[in-house]
């Protein structure tokens, strides 16, 4: 009985044995396609990794590169990197240099060709334009295009809408209009994203004036 029963299991074990290597011989194309297909993407995403660490690499070292050529010879960048941020990063970075230096010129031109090349970018923009205002910011309300400029950064969705708004109160200041001083400072002090250096400029101004 015992050895029926061994005999039965061999058997067993043979036929499944049997049935695996008939249904591999029968399958042998779509496997082997399978397997080609699970290696070729294991090996796509490990080199996918190793190419993306190798490009993140090469545009750390070219934006280095561009802020020691900058600082060291006063060389500004002439070739663009495949990187939006980067590229954003370096004209910024150039136009403060200028800016530092004296030079209104050059930091001009920085600041232009962000808002011509990435102003599809709203922060870029508007950050771009503010700094564009604040090297030559309105003397008075009849500065037509420059106000324009400020409105335009404070409307509602501006990502610096209160520093754009704190400039128009800086106008308002210039010339002693207290009427349009009250309501810049009600529309700054409105705002819920206002941060407490801001409150405190603002304080500042209304203690100038004798308001609340």
């Amino acid at each position: 009985m015992v050895e029926s029963e061994s005999f039965i299991k061999e058997v067993s074990e043979e036929v499944k044995r049997d049935i695996l290597f008939k249904t591999l011989k029968k399958f042998k194309w779509t496997i082997i396609v399978l397997i080609t297909l699970l290696v070729g993407a294991v090996c796509g995403y490990e080199y996918y990794k190793f190419d993306k660490n190798v490009k993140a690499q090469e545009i750390g070292e070219f934006f280095v590169s561009a802020i020691e050529n900058l600082k060291n010879n006063g060389q500004t960048v002439t070739e663009e990197v495949n990187n939006k941020f980067i590229s954003v990063l370096i004209k910024l970075h150039e136009a403060k240099y200028f800016e530092e230096k004296g030079d209104i010129k050059s930091a001009t031109a920085a600041y232009n060709h962000i808002i011509n090349k990435y102003g599809d970018n709203k922060f870029f923009n508007h950050y771009s334009k503010f700094q564009l205002y604040l090297m030559n910011p309105a003397k008075s309300i009849g500065d037509t295009k420059k106000i324009e400029i400020l409105d335009e950064l404070s409307a509602p969705d501006g990502p610096l809408k209160l520093l754009a708004l704190e400039q128009k109160l800086n106008v308002f200041v210039k010339i002693n209009d207290l009427e349009n001083i009250k309501l810049q400072i009600k529309l700054i002090l409105s705002d819920q994203s206002i941060t407490p250096e801001q409150v405190r400029r603002i304080k500042e101004i209304e203690s100038i004036y004798g308001l609340k």
